[in-house]
């Protein structure tokens, strides 16, 4: 059977989702939700909404609304302030947590062709990239991963760590579920405790995770999960072996993008500490001079797609060799170094900076800033640690405070070559000492 929104929607009643205070959700409570939210939008409804709530039952009621009116959503990846007046002008309407449905008399669910999502590649850069995905990519990876692993997770109840706002928590968190028949748990559970009690109450349950939890979670004897997913980031391997051992199976990794859908899956073992990924069954991958390649159904056109990994490709998987740009990954939080000199630099103390990715057990940001006069004079003032809490500041109008510069230091001037190159060697050795 194919899994559809539509399909899922007009279905039999049964438990769409469950929360600590609101109990269980019914269907036939979520129909009756979108038939309101979609009269409330009258006879001639926008065209294009910004989408934005914290609460996953609200997220999933105001998104079938919305795509059952053939309607364009936008999910912006965060709520902050910067980020929604950005896309202020590409919109008709906000709907985020302050926004009220009408009251207003309402009929039965409508269904249209030509619904649409707008996703981000990035919360934490300025110049986010957008991302068009039709109803029919989404629900082509849907139907991938049920055909993959729904036989192994049945009827469980799906506990989530991750943002439904992103392309991993959508699907994993929100849609899969919602269209195979299975439960979610409202509230997004951030920490492991939480966590570990929602693996015992919602037994049997699937986790949807991230590898920043995953890597801090201490483990306790308590409940494990059907399933356990990790996404958005190289699982540690010391990580994925103690889930292993723990849970009796190896946590599963899925590789991908928000451009790319996903891509490739691997699952750890005691046998396979390190495994190979595996490319899912309708994705066709190719290597040219270590870059992979793609032909994939969750993309535009029956072409392939060049992505910013390198990658060896074997007979029996294939091994990330990192990414190849100047783009990075911070807590799962994707973030251009470029955009962010470039804020760097507006401000009147820094006459050019240079960031660069160091190489620490947990990935962090090291910033090189060539001070300007009055910069010297602040510097002189306030003190270095001072002067790095003053530009954290000006960057959080446009970045996640967990993707900022944590090691900073002050040369006279930016470690050019003799041919004019700033090399990631030379940047590198102004944080030697942090590195022991």
């Amino acid at each position: 059977m194919t899994l559809s929104l539509a399909a899922r929607l007009f279905s039999e009643d049964s438990v769409v989702c469950c929360g600590a205070e609101r109990g269980q959700i019914l269907l036939s409570d979520v129909r009756q939700r979108v038939a309101q939210l979609q009269a409330s939008l009258g006879p001639e409804p926008p065209t294009s909404v910004l989408l934005y709530s914290d609460d996953s039952q609200t997220f999933l009621v105001r998104l079938l609304a919305l795509l059952g009116l053939g309607i364009e959503v936008i999910l912006p990846a965060n709520g902050q302030a910067s980020t929604l007046q950005q896309l202020a002008p590409h919109h008709q309407l906000q709907m985020d947590d302050d926004w009220q449905i009408g009251e207003t008399a309402h009929g039965d669910v409508v269904w249209r062709e030509g619904g649409c999502l707008r996703l981000f590649t990035s919360g934490s850069s300025g110049e986010a990239k957008a991302v068009d995905k039709s109803l029919s990519q989404l629900e082509t990876e849907i139907n991938e991963l049920e055909k993959q692993f729904g036989e192994s997770l049945q009827q469980s109840t799906v506990v989530a760590s991750v943002s439904h706002q992103h392309i991993y928590g959508l699907l994993f968190r929100l849609l899969w579920p919602f269209c195979a028949g299975r439960s979610f748990v409202i509230e997004t559970l951030l920490y492991p405790e939480t966590l570990t009690a929602a693996l015992g109450c919602h037994a049997p349950a699937v986790l949807i995770a991230s590898p920043s939890l995953l890597q801090h979670w201490q483990l306790q004897d308590g409940p494990a999960p059907v399933m356990a997913f990790s996404s958005g980031g190289p699982l540690r391997r010391d990580a994925a072996l103690e889930r292993c051992r723990h849970w009796q199976q190896g946590v599963v990794e899925i590789y991908g993008s928000t451009e790319t859908g996903g891509i490739a899956h691997r699952q750890t073992s005691e046998q396979q500490p390190d495994p190979l990924w595996q490319p899912f069954d309708c994705v066709r991958v190719k290597s040219e001079q270590q870059r992979l390649w793609i032909r994939s159904p969750y993309l535009d056109g029956d072409h392939w797609y060049c992505t910013d990994d390198r990658v060896t490709i074997g007979v029996e998987g294939m091994q990330l060799l990192g990414r190849a740009d100047r783009t990075v990954k911070i807590a799962e939080k994707r973030v251009c170094l470029v955009t962010m000199e470039k804020e760097l630099e507006r401000h009147p103390w820094v006459a050019q900076v240079a960031l660069v990715l160091l190489p620490t057990s947990r990935p962090q940001i090291g910033a090189v800033v060539q001070l300007s006069a009055a910069g010297v004079a602040a510097r002189t003032e306030l003190g270095g640690r001072q002067l790095a809490l003053r530009w954290k500041e000006h960057l959080l109008g446009h970045f996640e405070r967990v993707t900022l510069p944590r090691r900073w230091r002050y040369p006279e001037r930016l470690p050019f070559n003799h041919q004019g190159k700033l090399t990631r060697a030379a940047l590198l050795e102004l944080f030697h000492d942090d590195q022991h």
